[in-house]
């Protein structure tokens, strides 16, 4: 295996969110829970604003329309997520939970405690991730590399 070296950051942290996604998929089947893992936070955010049109999860979560259009399909045919026309601007589409999807977002709930604990017994060995993660995303966005180097 190649060493990365700093150069390589982006590369690291995208090997860390590859290795928690893989293995919160096998904790998501054992509890029974079909919502992929790269949409939790996005079924979450259905819940806590719905019925919310894509421009609105856009600005909630920070993402872009595309990245979330393209997660729409997979969450309406696992019956997540219903789709309709806001009444008041039929040009927009407004996204909610279905009932299916409120039960799925309780098994997840519940599993809440259990990735707490999880990942406070990784950082044990590993040092404080989960802050120092947000840390550096605060400080790129406040000063980027560009600003940084001398190209």
């Amino acid at each position: 295996m190649v060493e990365l070296n700093r150069t390589f950051l982006g590369r690291l942290s995208e090997q860390l969110s590859e290795l928690i996604e893989q293995q919160s998929a096998e904790v998501f089947e054992r509890a029974g829970i079909v919502i992929p893992v790269k949409s939790s936070s996005l079924l979450v955010a259905i819940a806590t604003l719905g019925p919310v049109s894509v421009a609105g999860l856009v600005r909630a979560l920070d993402r872009s329309h595309q990245l979330i259009q393209q997660k729409m399909p997979k969450l309406l045919a696992l019956g997540l997520v219903s789709r309709r026309p806001d009444p008041d601007d039929q040009r927009v589409i407004l996204i909610d939970l279905t009932d299916r999807g409120r039960e799925q977002l309780a098994l997840l709930d519940r599993l809440d405690g259990e990735f707490e604990r999880a990942y406070a017994e990784m950082e044990e060995h590993a040092g404080p991730v989960f802050d120092g993660i947000s840390r550096a995303i605060t400080s790129l966005k406040a000063r980027p590399l560009i600003d940084r180097m001398v190209v």
